[in-house]
């Protein structure tokens, strides 16, 4: 009995040796992905059209919402340097498989995200005729998006969109 004691007695204090040792890791946010409602046809790149509805979603492995505190998306016009920072409330998330999932509607120009004229363009005046003019890239956004995990660790991905004035 004495032997078995203070083997228990031995292996107890090991296993609380040990256990001031572990530290509990969050798993990384991970593999961001981009998309939006309209598609470039001449290369499949995904595209904002400020003139139509244009509703962007994103993607993200993550282990559970419940150790994201924090989710800010930043919109940049290329060409202006103009930003837009927005938080995004954890609950526009929803679940799909291992990934979380948000899916909204942009409104662009003053006061929304910010598009910008790539150098060298200027803007024109269009008259207004019963032909619709062509689709035409009128700028650039980039989108970051940063989630924010409860041990203060940043996750960043970030899509590049053209946008088109004119979509059919």
């Amino acid at each position: 009995m004495g032997r078995n004691y203070l083997l228990s007695a031995m292996l107890a204090g090991l296993a609380l040796g040990l256990s001031g040792c572990l530290v509990l890791v969050e798993l990384p946010v991970s593999n961001f992905r981009f998309d939006s409602n309209w598609q470039r046809t001449t290369d499949g790149a995904y595209v904002f059209c400020t003139n139509k509805t244009s509703q962007m979603r994103y993607k993200f492995r993550a282990p559970d919402p419940s150790v994201i505190t924090k989710i800010e998306e930043r919109y940049v016009g290329l060409a202006s340097g103009r930003t837009l920072t927005l938080d995004r409330p954890i609950a526009d998330l929803s679940r799909d498989g291992n990934d979380l999932v948000f899916i909204g509607e942009l409104t662009f120009g003053e006061g929304g995200v910010p598009q910008s004229l790539p150098p060298g363009v200027g803007q024109q005046s269009i008259t207004v005729t019963p032909v619709n003019p062509p689709t035409s890239r009128n700028g650039a956004t980039t989108v970051t998006v940063t989630v924010t995990t409860r041990s203060g660790v940043q996750y960043s991905g970030s899509y590049t969109y053209d946008t088109y004035a004119n979509c059919p």
